[in-house]
């Protein structure tokens, strides 16, 4: 449920997350993704076993223009302010949700991918990597297939326990393909149409 203050409060164990999946799902991707975005999750502080892009070859620097960013983005097909939005302090949540729509019952919207993040301290896309690593480890997701068993779409949500209820961080739709070709981009180092990160 969501509260009139700006804030989105959800159940701590909502009915949506205990969906059973197919065994097949558990495959070699979805260990893959779990090794990236949890593991040694680019946002390194998070993990012991965290990995900096940098390691991989792209600069430190990357961040400071918006063209893998973007490049990124592209992938999901996601456009700020309908498909993609940021909120910059905790009680702007309702308002980024309702603008993609990604509100309450939002993982039965599953056609178009979507993304609403608090950002804090990470730049926008490590924000992303942020949230979906907390989502994966803790278990707050939810996997639906998609076109006909083509490809898997996650639902993922993100946030802090309060006051026995859940505040809402994040919430996403985001198919498996996506996550797969962003954690792939990213490991690679350089940008798929260029030899390195040179700028």
């Amino acid at each position: 449920m969501a509260n009139n203050n700006g804030y989105v409060i959800a159940s701590l164990t909502p009915g949506w997350i205990k969906k059973r999946v197919p065994d097949n799902y558990a495959d070699d991707v979805l260990k893959d993704l779990i090794m990236f975005y949890v593991i040694n999750t680019p946002c390194d502080d998070l993990s012991s076993s965290g990995i900096k892009l940098t390691e991989y070859g792209w600069g430190k620097d990357v961040w400071k223009n918006d063209r893998l960013k973007n490049y990124l983005f592209s992938i999901a097909g996601l456009e700020r302010n309908s498909s993609f939005a940021v909120a910059s302090k905790t009680d702007e949540m309702k308002a980024i949700c309702e603008k993609t729509s990604l509100k309450k019952d939002f993982h039965k919207n599953r056609g178009k991918e979507r993304i609403a993040i608090y950002k804090g301290r990470y730049n926008e896309f490590l924000s992303i990597c942020y949230h979906i690593r907390n989502a994966f480890a803790h278990g707050r997701l939810a996997m639906y297939g998609y076109k006909n068993g083509s490809d898997i779409v996650f639902a993922l949500e993100d946030g802090v326990k309060k006051k026995g209820k859940f505040e809402v961080r994040s919430r996403m739709i985001l198919k498996k393909s996506t996550l797969k070709k962003w954690m792939e981009i990213l490991k690679s180092g350089r940008y798929p149409d260029m030899k390195d990160t040179k700028k």
